[in-house]
């Protein structure tokens, strides 16, 4: 994100886009600042999609600016529900901030990143 926001609030510091998708996938571009504040935004929009009947998602993570160790395992917790629905969460074009987060949490292996 680039220009002036407001740092309290947590719709200005993430955006989230519905972009186009391979089929059978909804992928979200998620953009700004991944933390406690934000999640919810995130996961209300992961809610929406899956109440919608959608059950594969994508996000690409490459315009995240920042990402603490709590979102990562928020997104764990995204992928447990999407595979509880019988469906998947895969993560792609991360960002300098998420592979940093992966790195320092060490959960690359858990949240591993798609080609792309």
């Amino acid at each position: 994100m680039t220009g002036k926001y407001d740092t309290y609030d947590p719709q200005q510091r993430l955006t989230i886009e519905e972009a186009p998708a391979e089929q059978h996938r909804v992928q979200l571009r998620l953009g700004g600042e991944l933390d406690f504040a934000t999640v919810p935004t995130l996961c209300g929009a992961v809610v929406d999609l899956i109440a919608d009947g959608h059950r594969h998602l994508l996000l690409n993570l490459s315009a995240i600016t920042w990402c603490d160790n709590a979102s990562l395992y928020t997104l764990l917790g995204i992928r447990s529900s999407l595979q509880n629905a019988e469906g998947s969460l895969a993560l792609t074009a991360a960002s300098p901030a998420i592979r940093r987060a992966l790195d320092r949490t060490g959960l690359s292996p858990r949240l591993p990143l798609a080609p792309g």
